[in-house]
């Protein structure tokens, strides 16, 4: 069993950023639950974007690319 869920730990990270004065990191949570109170939840503890599963493989690809990850760098 974890010690804290998904929107726990996002609402923990962000705190933590504003304690120490750190720039936020891009949170993007994914899961299998697609209702809208879940992704008001979500976006509310601090996450940058919510995807529901399944989600196909160019959203991933995007979203690297988007941050600044992967491509030809």
């Amino acid at each position: 069993m974890p010690v804290m869920d998904g929107q726990v730990s996002t609402f923990e990270m962000r705190r933590f950023e504003k304690e120490k004065g750190i720039a936020p990191v891009t949170i993007v949570a994914l899961t299998g639950v697609s209702s809208v109170q879940a992704r008001d939840n979500v976006i509310a503890s601090g996450a940058d974007k919510f995807l529901s599963k399944p989600i196909p493989l160019a959203t991933v690809k995007e979203l690297l690319l988007e941050a600044g990850l992967g491509g030809d760098g």
